[in-house]
């Protein structure tokens, strides 16, 4: 009887099944794909960081800045409401929030020495530059385009990758110095924990319940804003649950030797891949027959584009959080990350002077390249595509093995 009593108290909850358990890489690779595809076909491809560079120039009007003339972004016709990236960037902010509500482990994550923020400050500005100059961020540059069967993705991946590299090297510049003592952490007592589960859940219900009322208010003026607003709410409860992180993706076979997640990033871009393969063998035909300079996808190549993506990958790594990331370290309390926001959001702006006066130069001259045009057809490029990400996949298993054996 005593041993049949042990059991259950050792089987978990429901609560903490459906609400509490992390999720695995995997099934958040999944998800994710799943929320950015549905993106996709409602909307547009996801991106992150042409929001954040609008808001910084929000910013800067309010101090009478022509940032139309001095930074090329005319923010007069701006609206939230109509405009996908904002909604799913809060989106990501309140999806990661209600997760974290609703699991009761919501709470400030303080920084703990000056370092920290100068890492959070100087992260922002060299992200936002790097993602303004490289025409998109780990999001719109990289994960919205490498399924897409864009060459320019690929060399996004490289130089952030290398990027992330000499952000790995850099950060031990800005991590605060080790201290012997142990941080003082009050304990709360049973009553206390259940009362703040308690208090928390409540919380995320009526976040729920005022989105509902915000949709339905602005639902009939903006059919599409609560679709995206779910999308994103749905992007960022994933990446919280999963502990989906996409610079940790970049950063940790160089740092730590780790690759669970690198490896769950690259199943992402393979299942991506299967969804834009069909996409474009109905938009563009099996022949390509419908495919323009007009409707290519994918960015320009060049070096601004290269030099812009190394430098989001320092960035990211300072920081603590890539585009999205940064949204959703920010829903779960990370202050480090709410500093960073504002000079993320800066930074982007700041680098609109420098795209703007490069414009037509031979820094900003290339053009774009469609796997499929290069390798004769959308099956060859799949085929080639795929092979490429299992190669990366099998590369990034056998370097984990390997540092593993070193340390044992």
């Amino acid at each position: 009887m005593d041993q049949n009593q042990n059991t259950q108290l050792e089987k978990p909850a429901l609560y903490d099944i459906i609400l509490k358990k992390e999720w695995s890489y995997y099934a958040g690779s999944a998800l994710i794909v799943i929320f950015a595809m549905a993106l996709c076909m409602f909307g547009s491809t996801w991106g992150v960081s042409g929001a954040l560079g609008m808001w910084g120039n929000m910013f800067l009007s309010l101090f009478g800045i022509d940032t139309a003339a001095t930074f090329g972004t005319d923010t007069s016709t701006y609206n939230f409401w109509n405009n996908q990236a904002s909604l799913t960037d809060i989106g990501l902010l309140l999806g990661a929030l209600i997760a974290c509500l609703l699991a009761a482990q919501w709470k400030i994550r303080n920084i703990k020495h000056y370092k920290q923020a100068l890492a959070a400050i100087v992260g922002g500005l060299l992200m936002g530059v790097g993602a303004k100059m490289a025409g998109g961020c780990n999001i719109g540059g990289l994960f919205s385009q490498l399924p897409q069967f864009s060459l320019a993705a690929w060399l996004f991946l490289l130089f952030v990758f290398l990027g992330a590299t000499v952000g790995g090297k850099l950060l031990k510049y800005f991590m605060p110095p080790v201290s012997n003592q142990r941080p003082k952490r009050k304990r709360l007592t049973a009553e206390q924990k259940l009362r703040n589960k308690r208090i928390q859940i409540i919380a995320a219900v009526v976040i729920i319940a005022l989105l509902l009322i915000v949709s339905f208010v602005v639902a009939p003026n903006y059919p599409k804003a609560p679709l995206f607003l779910v999308i994103g709410i749905g992007l960022g409860y994933s990446m919280q649950r999963s502990r989906f992180c996409f610079t940790a993706a970049y950063r940790d076979p160089g740092l730590t030797g780790e690759t669970k997640l690198t490896r769950a990033v690259i199943v992402a871009f393979a299942l991506a891949t299967i969804f834009f393969f069909g996409r474009h063998a109905s938009q563009f035909g099996a022949d390509l027959s419908g495919l323009t300079a007009e409707n290519m996808p994918g960015n320009v190549i060049n070096l601004q584009m290269c030099i812009g993506s190394f430098i989001f990958g320092i960035g990211a790594v300072l920081a603590g959080g890539c585009a999205s990331g940064t949204f959703v370290r920010m829903g779960e309390g990370y202050v480090q990350l709410w500093i960073c926001f504002p000079f993320f959001c800066l930074g982007n702006a700041f680098a609109g002077a420098i795209t703007k006066a490069t414009a037509g130069t031979w820094f900003t001259a290339g053009s774009k390249v469609y796997l499929p045009q290069l390798f004769g057809g959308l099956v060859p490029a799949l085929l080639i595509q795929l092979l490429a990400l299992l190669g990366l996949w099998i590369l990034a298993w056998w370097w984990e093995n390997k540092k593993r054996a070193q340390f044992n």
